[in-house]
């Protein structure tokens, strides 16, 4: 195994472990490790930023606008207690 695999994978491990130990917020912790393996040489930036799936990106991004919206609207909260009320019977 090369130095850049073990490496990476040192790296990818650390990551997961911070982010279950949620001391750190999940963003920093993303982020460093992203950082370290460009700084590493392990991938360009160029070919990171081509891995992104910014279709995905949009999607999700839409999805949390309209469910920003949406909360402040009361709709959860009423769909909520019509499904506990349909459960109960």
């Amino acid at each position: 195994m090369t130095y850049q695999v073990v490496f990476a994978s040192a790296v990818f491990l650390g990551t997961y472990l911070l982010l279950i130990a949620d001391k750190i917020h999940r963003t920093v912790v993303a982020l460093c490790g992203a950082m370290l393996i460009l700084l590493a040489g392990i991938i360009t930036q160029e070919r990171a930023v081509s891995a992104i799936d910014f279709n995905t990106i949009g999607l999700l991004i839409g999805m949390m606008v309209i469910v920003g919206i949406t909360r402040h609207t009361g709709v959860f909260e009423y769909l909520a207690i019509i499904i506990s009320r349909l459960w109960r019977q």
